[in-house]
């Protein structure tokens, strides 16, 4: 597997004479086909589902994809998952039709544990794939890319969707608003996606699967036009995609509550 801390390095080297990202655009797209464009990504537009208001009822199937790819493979190797898109990775594996409603109500109980746990919960792909949402705030003092003391109180809670291979493909996408140049908040965002990964690497016991994205500013939620509008467009999302090993097991009706 890559060295992910030498990787890292070398991105940021990259990243930091890079110029600003485009709209949507992952800024560790830029300048990687050095490193195989190994965080390759391009988020369009994150058409989540369900609120959390419709998580005790039956998800829609709202979300969609808007690559429109809806590839097959299932068995990606790592190197591949870590070359595609945000949009890619959301999109894959795809779930046979026999096993959704399976997939589909396991995941509904995982979104309901972390909506008790507090966090703000949402769901895509009618309900197999979880997206968690922590503020920046919570994470990160102001300005800062070393997680606060704090921050283990908020991703510890993640570390359990790790303990086996590739039961999910986890997706770190971190966001920022708009104060400071594009330059400023892509750097920030990579640095702090990145150590985001490196307290996953160190607290959990297999970080393989875990892709970071960092995003700038270039989805915000609200208009960065107020104190409390800018801080919630400073946050990281964690998207819990289905992996292997969960198909595997629902194939066997093996998928425990």
């Amino acid at each position: 597997m890559y060295n992910k801390y030498i990787l890292s390095f070398l991105l940021l080297s990259l990243i930091a004479s890079a110029t600003p990202a485009a709209a949507g655009d992952n800024v560790f797209q830029r300048g990687v086909t050095a490193v195989k464009n190994f965080f390759k990504g391009n988020k369009d537009a994150k058409e989540t589902a369900d609120s959390v208001e419709e998580l005790n009822a039956d998800p829609s199937s709202k979300a969609k994809i808007k690559s429109g790819k809806q590839p097959v493979k299932r068995d990606y190797t790592l190197e591949q998952l870590y070359e595609l898109t945000l949009d890619e990775n959301l999109a894959v594996p795809v779930v046979p039709q026999n096993h959704k409603a399976a997939v589909k109500a396991y995941q509904l109980v995982q979104a309901r544990k972390l909506v008790a746990a507090g966090y703000n919960v949402e769901t895509m792909r009618n309900g197999e794939v979880v997206i968690a949402t922590i503020q920046s705030d919570d994470l990160f003092n102001p300005n800062d890319t070393v997680l606060a003391s704090k921050a283990g109180k908020y991703l510890r809670t993640f570390a359990q969707f790790l303990r086996v291979p590739d039961m999910y493909r986890m997706m770190l996408v971190m966001h920022s608003d708009d104060t400071g140049t594009a330059a400023y908040t892509d750097a920030l965002t990579s640095t702090r996606v990145l150590a985001v990964l490196d307290w996953f690497e160190t607290n959990a016991s297999n970080s393989d699967y875990i892709i970071p994205y960092a995003m700038g500013a270039s989805e915000p939620l609200f208009l960065n036009n107020s104190i409390s509008n800018r801080q919630r467009n400073r946050r990281l999302e964690i998207y819990l995609v289905p992996g292997k090993t969960l198909l595997d097991l629902a194939e066997k009706g093996r998928l425990t509550y």
